[in-house]
């Protein structure tokens, strides 16, 4: 639409912004003082959940500089990599675990993020909402998003302000010309009044093919967002097998998504254990910090939690149902992402939880029951210091196949949850045909839970 996107971007060899490819803030140069908060690490003392936590300190100015054969990100000087969540549920906790930065995709309560971040000692990337189903060439809806955007910016000089992030996932329904040449209008408009804090939009995938147009059609971009999930142990490739060869941030990143996940038989996905997902999220996470020259840093995918195809898919932290007795616990991504950003881990972790079956049976054996039919389900479950666990289990209703991440309900819960301290439960299947999900929670009564699921169908 519109014409062809040039392969070599905006005449500096690839790269966004800035002259002779060095990406730095445009018309920045000053640098002030330290940040306060330790630098790369956000934080400094005592690891996992004990990270002493101090406010934010200096004007907050930000710069991306050439190092070495790559970029540092630098906050008053110093460096600040990217120890990032999305979501700003419990910000202590994160801060206290080590986290250096929080994400939002939209500019609301944008002043109330802000202050309890410099508080916390954190920063913050300000997302700014686009309508991907929106039409570009609507003067009404673009005027309606120039002036968001002009109040946003009353917020420039908060000391907590990291970077500027327009748009999230456009390349998947919105990857025009019209559409990334508005991006790179509000780019402008950000740099003009606020050259001290460098402006990114977000990508789905390192999609070379998106990489191109923002290249061509919105080329005062300084950096990339990239939201990847299973693929992130490669996205270092992808990026530098790309036109470009600027810094990048990863700003969604977690569990294997139900779109890459493997499915049931009648095409349902099969999510993994909180244990597994732990596992990935070390791999994950180590494998961006190890390609730190090109890559800035990352924002970890939920610091929260989400209905998304399930409750338990991307959340690090489960629901607040007291009627069955949940309450807002962590999973163990979070003690990992602790122990990432700090270097130790917390005092008292969440359980593991390895498997789940259902009469003897894994997600993967295509389970099917009859109306009514009796079952015994299973969970293979421990707590790292040998505390007591109970055992919530509920069957849910799946969601419609056409359901979205924006809004999801969560589905309707079929009978009455149970409560055990063994981990098994004698359950009845549904007594109407359909799709379902037995869910188990391993609760350790301070705070953490494991989670397992498995699909089911009754016929």
């Amino acid at each position: 639409m519109g014409g062809t996107p040039s392969n070599a971007g905006a005449g500096v060899g690839g790269s966004f912004a800035g002259s002779g490819g060095n990406l730095g803030v445009a018309g920045t140069g000053g640098v002030a003082g330290a940040s306060g908060v330790g630098g790369a690490s956000g934080s400094g003392g005592s690891a996992g959940g004990g990270v002493i936590v101090a406010p934010l300190t200096g004007p907050g100015h930000v710069t991306i500089t050439p190092s070495g054969s790559g970029y540092s990100l630098q906050r008053d000087g110093q460096p600040y990599y990217i120890k990032g969540i999305n979501g700003q549920f419990d910000l202590e906790l994160a801060a206290h675990s080590g986290a250096n930065s929080t994400h939002t995709y939209n500019t609301d309560n944008a002043g109330s993020v802000l202050d309890s971040a410099k508080a916390l000692g954190i920063t913050v990337t300000i997302g700014v909402d686009l309508d991907p189903g929106a039409n570009y060439n609507d003067d009404t809806f673009k005027n309606g998003v120039r002036a968001k955007l002009t109040d946003a910016l009353k917020y420039k000089d908060h000391p907590a302000l990291l970077l500027w992030s327009i748009g999230n996932e456009l390349n998947l329904s919105a990857d025009n010309q019209q559409t990334w040449q508005f991006v790179g209008e509000l780019a402008n408009t950000i740099q003009q009044a606020d050259p001290n804090h460098p402006v990114m939009t977000v990508l789905a995938g390192a999609n070379h093919t998106a990489i191109d147009h923002v290249l061509a059609w919105a080329p005062t971009i300084h950096l990339l967002g990239i939201n990847v999930y299973a693929p992130v142990t490669h996205v270092a490739d992808d990026m530098a097998s790309s036109h470009f060869s600027g810094p990048y941030v990863v700003t969604e990143w977690g569990p294997t998504g139900y779109w890459e996940s493997p499915t049931t038989s009648w095409g349902r996905p099969i999510e993994q254990t909180s244990s597994d997902k732990a596992q990935v999220y070390q791999q994950r996470y180590e494998y961006i910090a190890a390609h730190r020259d090109h890559a800035l840093g990352s924002y970890v995918f939920l610091w929260a939690q989400k209905q998304e195809r399930t409750p338990t898919w991307f959340g690090m932290f489960l629901e607040n149902l007291p009627d069955i007795g949940l309450a807002g616990e962590s999973c163990p991504t979070v003690d990992v992402c602790a122990y990432e950003w700090s270097g130790g881990w917390p005092a008292n972790r969440a359980p593991s939880v390895t498997a789940l079956t259902i009469n003897g049976k894994a997600a993967d054996a295509n389970i099917t029951l009859s109306s009514n039919q009796s079952l015994t389900a299973q969970v293979t479950a421990s707590d790292p210091e040998s505390d007591p666990l109970h055992f919530v289990w509920e069957v849910l209703e799946e969601p419609p196949t056409q359901a979205n991440n924006r809004g999801e309900m969560r589905p309707a819960r079929v009978g009455t949850a149970q409560t055990t301290t063994s981990p098994s439960a004698s359950l009845s299947a549904p007594n109407s045909s359909g799709q379902y999900r037995l869910f188990v929670y391993a609760l350790d009564g301070k705070g953490h839970a494991g989670t397992a699921n498995v699909p089911f169908q009754v016929q």
